[in-house]
């Protein structure tokens, strides 16, 4: 056997031999502890309830906050668990808004292990009830964190009824896109192949659609979203930048439903519903793109692109345990630049299976995940293929907690067995097919303390290993003290340092392409690293919320393009280092009918690489500038407002103008002695200036909805939504073409008129 692979195998059966001695010690472990976990289930659809507020008191009293034993929001899962909870007698209190509350005593006797599923009746009105903050995931504070629901998405307008998640992420401070196309997201100075997106603990390479308006997650099929935008914990690893955790939601295990929904723009229909009340459900929902057939009638450009996605998901739930599988199809194609000849198109795969078993035999739930990724994307000109990349995984992750010196511990592995292709043709370079197969190891561990229930502090770590590179070492560290009536005011921080085992190569010069290679990393010392750092302020009064963040991002061995004159794509690349910093600003006001935010964010980004590795022709021997993500500026304001019968979202946003690279010349380049220059003209080139050098103007946009529904029987309802995007019709800048020079703008204003009818 090979010395590498011998050694890999050696790694991954001490880590797996360790979880099979260590989980019979932890059941035997099991007596030592009381156990009192609830789950919550909505009475309206048989499914469990996230952010329920849950509340246990000392004694047979639930009146008096002095005797509060522990208060929390149950999770993604609708669990809760009462950790050290002591013999005695308790009151517990459930509730959640549109539900009847639960109170209950109840005694806990030495050696109890208690497993409730515990079902609050659905009730037409709102009832009064203790709001608790819901930090799920995250138990030490929320530095870097945003936790969206799918109200918060349907408050942000878009084309389609219930919102989309990438109409949502682009109105938060610190996530850059470069125009209304493409599927890219920059968070926080990162770029998008240092993100890590998964959806139900499966990762989806990239599930945003050539229109940046849509992405492979409504606001309908959506049940939590965590951004990460820096500074996450062990459990975390794999990524440099940031991390989107989509859970869906499972489908109605009690009644019905199905919807069809029409508008200029996109098609949908879906269909969920049980298929044994109360254990099982199944959800579909099929999305598919009409902008290239209708748009150019709407606002008079053609469209030329088009995207669908097809989303399912099998969910059940019994006393013990809770199971989903779940699959994902998303397949788009078109032109960025509808004046060239240049067709992109990429496509996502997944599907997967994952386990939560909750058992009182349990000292804590036991979360396993196993599934399939597959991922490719390529670039065409008149039809031929140029460029293709692709990445395949087959993953089993683990997830666990347990006590260790009375203090609980998260950890858990990942395996996986991925495969990389890349297919360059002659255009671009000397024609080159490469594959590559990598084994991957990730596993983490993580502990919290809490003193005096002010203080809590989330040391952890995380490590990561390949044939071809040795363990990483990567500490994290989250921390939180919060004070004030019901803790109204909190101080967090988070580090950590992180690395990544594959990189995404791309022509960031050409804003008309996307086309990414997805390569395994070859060489230990080139690893993409970075180190987080955040500080956060987060103070609640009453209605108002506010929160403020600064951040700084160093990243080391970014791969860039080489700053050759001749605009080629090279898997060549150099190395540069990326730092950034930055502060977020955001206030929320939530007065029941009227919800509004305001949030501002300013981010520095800055690129420095050795310039002959560039290729770059200047004089300095180390050169730095701003790649084309580095946006200073970005205000955004949105408004939701609840008139009788009708509702009525606003979203305005402010930009500065990103980098891009300026051109200083053409010609025409000829292969000889391939080409003759005697019948041959040569082919066009265009020649670059230094890289990044001026920066595009200011842009802004205003986008309205207003949307009502209409009842014609207790089963049958029509959602009507009416409305547009850059309404006042502002001309804000995409790119410039630099082979026609040629000025490209986004999409001007869209109106459009969307009807959803939903059968119950």
């Amino acid at each position: 056997m090979d010395y590498n692979l011998s050694k890999f195998v050696n790694r991954v059966f001490v880590c797996v031999l360790l979880i099979i001695i260590y989980l019979p010690v932890s059941e035997l472990q099991a007596q030592d502890r009381n156990v009192f976990r609830v789950i919550v289930i909505s009475g309206d659809d048989g499914n469990p309830i996230v952010g329920a507020n849950v509340l246990l008191f000392n004694g047979e009293t639930d009146d008096n906050f002095d005797d509060l034993f522990d208060a929390g929001a149950t999770d993604s899962d609708g669990r809760y668990e009462f950790e050290r909870i002591e013999p005695g007698n308790y009151t517990l209190r459930i509730s959640y808004v549109g539900h009847e509350t639960l109170i209950e005593n109840l005694q806990i006797a030495d050696g109890d292990r208690i497993v409730r599923r515990i079902t609050l009746r659905f009730a037409s009105s709102e009832f009064d009830e203790v709001v608790v903050t819901e930090r799920r995931q995250i138990s030490t504070g929320d530095v870097g964190v945003i936790s969206i629901s799918a109200e918060e998405i349907n408050r942000i307008p878009s084309l389609v009824a219930g919102g989309d998640l990438s109409s949502y992420l682009q109105t938060v401070p610190g996530v850059v896109t470069a125009g209304d196309r493409g599927g890219d997201l920059y968070i926080r100075g990162g770029n998008p192949s240092q993100n890590l997106v998964l959806v139900d603990n499966m990762q989806i390479f990239k599930p945003f659609h050539i229109s940046n308006l849509y992405s492979a997650f409504p606001g309908n099929m959506v049940q939590t979203v965590d951004l990460y935008a820096g500074g996450f914990a062990a459990e975390y690893s794999g990524a440099t930048s940031a991390i989107i955790d989509v859970t869906l939601r499972n489908g109605n295990m009690r009644h019905h439903q199905s919807s069809v929904t029409v508008s200029p723009y996109l098609t949908s229909a879906q269909y969920e519903g049980p298929l044994k009340k109360d254990r099982q459900s199944i959800m579909v929902q099929g999305r598919y793109s009409i902008m290239d057939r209708y748009a150019e009638r709407i606002i008079g450009e053609k469209q030329e692109f088009n995207f669908y996605d097809v989303t399912a998901k099998y969910a059940f739930q019994s006393e013990s345990v809770s199971c989903n599988v779940t699959a994902i199809r998303t397949y788009d194609s078109g032109q960025i630049d509808p004046s060239r000849n240049l067709d992109l198109s990429w496509s996502n795969t997944v599907s997967g299976v994952r386990c939560l078993g909750f058992d009182e035999r349990f000292n804590y739930p036991v979360d396993v995940s196993v599934g399939y990724m597959s991922y490719s994307n390529s670039e065409r000109i008149d039809g031929n293929p140029e460029l293709f990349s692709s990445m395949n995984d087959i993953f089993l992750r683990f997830d666990h907690k347990d006590d260790v010196f009375n203090f609980p511990m998260d950890y858990g592995f990942f395996i996986g067995f991925r495969s990389f292709e890349t297919i360059l043709s002659e255009r671009f370079s000397d024609f080159l097919s490469l594959k590559a197969n990598r084994a991957l190891v990730k596993s983490y561990a993580q502990m919290e303390y809490s003193i005096a229930d002010r203080f809590r502090i989330q040391p952890g770590i995380a490590l990561q290993f390949t044939l071809e590179t040795s363990p990483t070492f990567e500490p994290r560290l989250r921390m939180a003290y919060s004070w004030g009536k019901d803790d109204g005011q909190e101080v967090s921080l988070a580090t950590g340092i992180y690395y990544q085992s594959y990189e995404g190569i791309s022509d960031t010069r050409d804003a008309g392409t996307v086309f990414t290679v997805i390569k395994a990393n070859e060489y230990q010392e080139q690893q993409p690293r970075a180190v987080h750092g955040i500080a956060g302020y987060e103070i609640n009064i009453g209605m108002f919320e506010l929160n403020l963040e600064g951040y700084v991002k160093d990243h080391q061995n970014i791969p860039v393009s080489r700053w050759t004159p001749l605009a080629r794509f090279e898997l060549e690349t150099a190395l540069a280092d990326g730092f950034t910093y930055g502060f977020d600003t955001r206030v929320e006001l939530d007065a029941g009918r009227f919800y509004g935010q305001a949030a501002y964010g300013y981010s520095n980004v800055e690129y420095e690489a050795v310039s002959e590795s560039l290729g770059a022709w200047v004089e300095e021997d180390i050169f730095s500038y701003n790649p084309g993500h580095d946006q200073r500026h970005k205000l955004n304001i949105i408004g939701s407002y609840d008139f009788p019968g009708f509702t009525t979202n606003v979203s305005w946003e402010f930009s500065s103008g990103r980098p891009f690279t300026k051109v200083y010349g053409f010609d025409l380049s000829l292969r000889v002695p391939e080409e003759d220059p005697m019948t041959t003209a040569g082919t066009a080139r265009t020649l670059f200036s230094k890289p990044f050098n001026e920066r595009l103007p200011v842009q802004h946009r205003l986008d309205v909805s207003v949307e009502r529904t209409f009842r014609f029987h207790e089963n049958v309802a029509l959602l009507a939504k009416i409305g547009a995007n850059n309404i006042y019709d502002r001309n804000n800048i995409f790119f410039y073409n630099l082979n026609t020079l040629q000025r490209v703008d986004q999409t001007p204003m869209m109106p459009y008129i969307s009807l959803t009818a939903n059968l119950n």
